[in-house]
């Protein structure tokens, strides 16, 4: 999917999971807002690329789902997310508050909080945004 198409937050999450499982790191860069602290980080999109193709490559991204939504406002959106991620034969069940903004050329992702098992133990499908409000560490990245 381009990313100048992505006219909702539902539409950008799926773009960037199906890159994300054919191994698309270009258009999971792409997809990120230019105020987002990743891309402080990776000013570069070749940098990103070599770093996905060394570290991200052997990582199967097995099934996930989008939960729900939180409107913050008009152009700001916040989404739950369940991932089940493999590498050989560990698996990783990790938990997401995506956050998401709207912009001239569409939705893009900001930023988001991550859950692991040893912070939430719960049913995957019963993830909730207060999780993610009451856990210890709000760290967005």
């Amino acid at each position: 999917m381009n990313m100048t198409a992505v006219s909702t937050p539902e539409s950008l999450v799926e773009s960037r999971m199906n890159a994300f499982e054919q191994g698309d790191f270009g258009l999971v860069y792409d997809s990120y807002h230019i105020e987002s602290p990743f891309l402080q980080h990776f000013l570069d999109k070749s940098d990103y690329l070599t770093f996905a193709d060394q570290q991200l490559g052997g990582i199967v991204l097995a099934d996930w789902k989008m939960f729900g939504q939180r409107q913050i406002n008009d152009h700001t959106v916040e989404v739950l997310l369940w991932m089940q991620m493999a590498e050989g034969s560990e698996e990783l069940d990790l938990f997401e508050m995506a956050l998401l903004l709207l912009t001239k050329s569409g939705w893009r992702y900001h930023s988001a909080q991550k859950l692991t098992r040893e912070d939430y133990g719960g049913a995957f499908d019963q993830i909730d945004f207060c999780h993610f409000d009451q856990a210890a560490e709000k760290i967005r990245f």
